[in-house]
């Protein structure tokens, strides 16, 4: 419904328009050159919108909400975690999740599969595992909950609440919303205490190369100026299953999708066919790569 109506909007009143949701007035902006000039915002003109409500609770304060040096520490861990040394230490896992998905395919062989289901178990285990270091079950049960209160924040995104009783009346889904946020915040700490009682017990050196390691590094032995709360590591942990894990997820179930529609019964068996074969070319490649 919303594109339909800002298209009617911007036929009347130009490229860049006001529109109010409730009571808050936005902006909306069209034109590209000057949606890449807020996005990169070298002089700091354009801040970011102060979250509150469901999506503070979704997002708290990790790096899509920081701005300035909080934003230049974050990105900094979350590079760090993620260059290319990193991310081809990264390859055995991912090779052995995606080997895992086409071994049970093959049992749907002239059947139905549900693309978007599979590439969703797939990119939650490999960003359990290369991120985090956790179980694909510690990790689907932190998505879950993830989309559960993303679900909140859809359902609540356009709702009004009067101010002065906002903070003295509450719903049904601001109970259900905080007891997410609790048990996102117990699931996540888990997951940290594991990895902190391995170099405790000196079964580990370190805490780790992965973007785990690098939140728990910069917690225990940043300087004063790199170091982080606790606070900004869980919500790390939540921005990045939740960003990580969607995007991945979405692109895949599109670029299936597209392909498929591109093509008639017979020529979607040979794509299919073509598709699974080149996952597994891939992965014989990256195994060559890896010895």
């Amino acid at each position: 419904m919303f594109p339909c109506i800002y298209l009617i909007m911007m036929y009347f009143q130009g490229k860049n328009f006001l529109v109010w949701i409730g009571t808050q007035p936005q902006v909306v902006v069209t034109e590209p050159d000057l949606i890449r000039e807020i996005l990169v915002n070298r002089n700091g003109t354009y801040p970011k919108t102060k979250r509150e409500g469901y999506l503070k609770k979704l997002l708290g304060d990790g790096i899509v909400e920081a701005e300035g040096k909080k934003w230049l520490k974050l990105r900094k861990l979350a590079n760090h975690a993620f260059h290319g040394g990193c991310l081809k230490d990264m390859v055995p896992a991912m090779v052995a999740s995606v080997q895992t998905m086409l071994e049970k395919w093959r049992y749907y062989e002239g059947k139905e599969v549900d693309v978007s289901g599979e590439f969703r178990i797939l990119s939650s285990e490999v960003i359990s595992r290369t991120a985090f270091g956790s179980s694909y079950v510690e990790g689907i049960k932190i998505f879950d909950m993830l989309e559960e209160l993303s679900a909140l924040v859809s359902k609540n995104a356009n709702k009004m609440k009067v101010l002065g009783l906002v903070n003295f009346v509450r719903t049904k889904d601001d109970s259900e919303a905080d007891k997410i946020k609790q048990l996102l915040h117990e699931s996540i700490m888990e997951i940290v205490r594991k990895r902190e009682d391995e170099v405790i017990a000196s079964r580990a050196d370190s805490f780790g190369s992965d973007f785990l390691g690098s939140l728990l590094k910069a917690h225990h032995e940043g300087g004063e100026e790199n170091q982080i709360s606790a606070a900004e590591m869980i919500d790390e942990c939540k921005t990045f299953y939740l960003v990580g894990q969607s995007t991945t997820h979405s692109l895949l179930s599109w670029t299936v999708l597209l392909l498929s529609s591109q093509f008639t019964r017979t020529g979607k068996r040979k794509l299919e066919t073509k598709f699974f074969n080149c996952l597994v070319k891939r992965i014989q490649t990256q195994k060559a790569l890896q010895d």
